[in-house]
């Protein structure tokens, strides 16, 4: 679907302003990404917001970390319900 070529960053500082982004953009675009400044300030609720939307979700956290902590945290985004995940792996 044309819809699901493009990505739109959220790389906003609060809830109000992602979701009023994705609100305005929501018929033109499907996936939104979700980057380490929203999320830190938001914290798991503003993906779980935004996928309320019937939006879908990259969040992009750059896990690095070691095998069993990536790991945990990927089970916990998976839970969320996001469709795509950044891990950095050495």
């Amino acid at each position: 679907m044309t819809k699901d070529k493009i990505i739109v960053a959220l790389d906003v500082a609060s809830a109000k302003q992602a979701l009023e982004l994705v609100e305005r953009l929501r018929e033109q675009i499907s996936f939104f990404k979700i980057g380490l400044q929203l999320y830190t300030a938001e914290g798991p609720e503003i993906a779980r917001a935004v996928l309320e939307t019937g939006a879908k979700v990259w969040l992009d956290l750059k896990l690095h970390d070691i095998p069993n902590t990536v790991g945990r945290a990927v089970e916990s985004a998976g839970s969320l319900g996001v469709q795509m995940l950044t891990i950095h792996l050495s």
